[in-house]
């Protein structure tokens, strides 16, 4: 970002001669509109934030209207935009939707052309009147979220399958189709819905038909160029062909930036821009997942899997990406009620730093203690749980039933954070801060586990020795799972 027309200071002394920051000099052939992307963004985050359906029990597994309807509905997006900017992220990637039915997004023109509710799916409930299923909540989470990112100086591209689902019937539909109704209604309705708030988008699903477009001057890409446009003029967009070396360029004749998808770190460019099949030059953006691998998702949006890259080395990749004219995204899996896992927090943070994004160290810099730790002293009749596969932190708990049970910590240090499990068999914890009552803390969820969710938090103790003591008040079950210290 340029203050008063001048660049950083962290920035002027990655320059040298007229080459800045390696082989970047070839920015000025990139198209304008996308040069917010290195200049001041730098780097970014994604969200594979997605219900699932009777196929693949994608993601999150959610089929059920009520379900999905209630987490965008308490989806906080303004505390979501306050731990973004803190972490120092430049874009959100968001989904609105990924073949499977639900959105994340109101939509008169989907509702019209939705399918039937798939058989065995009983919590799946059908519009009223008609025979098509309801698959748009009753909150344009997506443009709240937008609008809440854009007073943080935070940009959202928006994800959608370039075709129409093609498993939101309970059943795979090969080859996907591309209607009319979807590109020019359907994108286009929400382009002109969301207008500059959404400020770019990207496209899967490209690599069915990409052959037969270059061939064919390019007819689909032309109507979703046309379509994201039509409510911003200056809207970006990738078009996604896939794993390989050609999704780090453009394959039309639009794209101002390259769709990256990569299932390991992707490789550090050689300069910022390319051309690609359209003689276009794109901006080099790689995006990979930080999750562990799954059989199969890969690690898009698997919130029950933990971390697979040390902090410090995705921090180091994203420098060298960015030194050498690259942006990068990253996809962190969060919780289906917007909350993140605290593990990732932490992580995010060291990318900020390492980038010069954010001077703010209170993720970054904190020392996280699993439940095993001996320091942790448990009291009551508390049971240990490993390998768990919810993506609990080190995938394992400690946990009782009994009310009255504790735990306690004691710790050097300024900060502290607790981190847990949220479920529908949990319920109240009160916590205490070196004997003091910090008041009744709930760890029920209505419907869905929410892992490493911070329960509690405390970044200003007085230097020294403190102790934090829980006990079970209510619930079937008290979980202690994760904390977070400064010392």
């Amino acid at each position: 970002m340029k203050l008063n027309g001048v660049l950083p200071f962290y920035l002027v002394l990655l320059c040298i001669s007229s080459t800045c920051i390696g082989q970047i000099n070839n920015g000025d052939k990139l198209p304008q509109e996308v040069k917010w992307m290195y200049d001041e963004a730098q780097w970014g985050i994604s969200h594979h934030y997605l219900a699932g359906g009777e196929l693949d029990k994608a993601y999150y597994d959610i089929r059920s209207f009520e379900q999905w309807d209630y987490y965008t509905a308490n989806f906080d997006v303004n505390a979501y935009a306050d731990l973004v900017k803190k972490l120092g992220v430049g874009y959100v990637i968001f989904t609105i939707t990924q073949n499977r039915g639900y959105l994340a997004t109101t939509s008169k023109i989907y509702d019209l052309n939705s399918p039937p509710c798939p058989p065995k799916t009983p919590d799946c409930k059908n519009q009223e009147g008609t025979l098509r299923a309801d698959y748009t909540p009753n909150r344009d989470l997506l443009g709240d979220l937008a609008m809440a990112l854009s007073t943080k100086g935070v940009r959202v591209i928006a994800y959608l399958p370039s075709h129409m689902g093609d498993r939101w019937t309970g059943r795979q539909i090969s080859p996907p189709a591309y209607p009319d109704w979807w590109i020019n209604d359907f994108i286009g309705e929400l382009s002109k819905k969301w207008g500059d708030t959404v400020a770019g988008w990207w496209f899967d699903g490209y690599w069915n038909i990409s052959k037969v477009e270059q061939a064919n001057d390019y007819p689909i890409a032309t109507k979703i160029w046309n379509a994201v446009r039509s409510g911003n003029p200056n809207a970006i967009m990738a078009l996604n062909t896939g794993l390989g070396s050609e999704v780090f360029t453009s394959p039309d004749k639009y794209s101002q930036y390259s769709a990256g998808e990569a299932n390991e770190l992707p490789p550090l460019p050689t300069v910022r821009a390319s051309k690609g099949k359209g003689e276009k030059f794109t901006q080099y953006v790689g995006w990979s997942f930080l999750s562990e691998l799954d059989p199969l998702f890969a690690g898009w949006g698997e919130v029950d899997r933990n971390l697979r890259f040390k902090d410090e080395d995705v921090a180091n990749h994203t420098v060298k990406a960015r030194e050498n004219g690259g942006v990068s995204t990253w996809d962190v899996a969060i919780n289906p009620n917007g909350k993140w896992p605290l593990a990732k927090i932490k992580q995010i943070q060291v990318i900020g730093n390492a980038t010069g994004t954010t001077a703010d160290t209170t993720y970054s810099s904190l020392q996280l203690v699993n439940d095993t730790d001996p320091e942790i002293n448990y009291s009551g009749n508390w049971k240990y749980s490993e390998d768990r596969k919810t993506g609990a932190f080190e995938q394992d708990v400690h946990y009782t039933s009994k009310s009255g049970d504790s735990f306690s910590y004691s710790f050097e240090g300024t900060s502290i954070v607790f981190a847990t499990s949220k479920a529908d068999d949990q319920g109240d914890i009160e916590l205490f801060l070196d004997n003091n009552s910090l008041g009744i803390f709930s760890t029920h969820d209505a419907y869905k586990r929410q892992v490493q969710e911070i329960i509690y938090e405390n970044h200003n103790l007085a230097s020294g020795r403190h102790t934090l003591k829980g006990v079970k008040r209510s619930g079937n079950f008290m979980l202690v799972d994760v904390l977070g210290i400064k010392n």
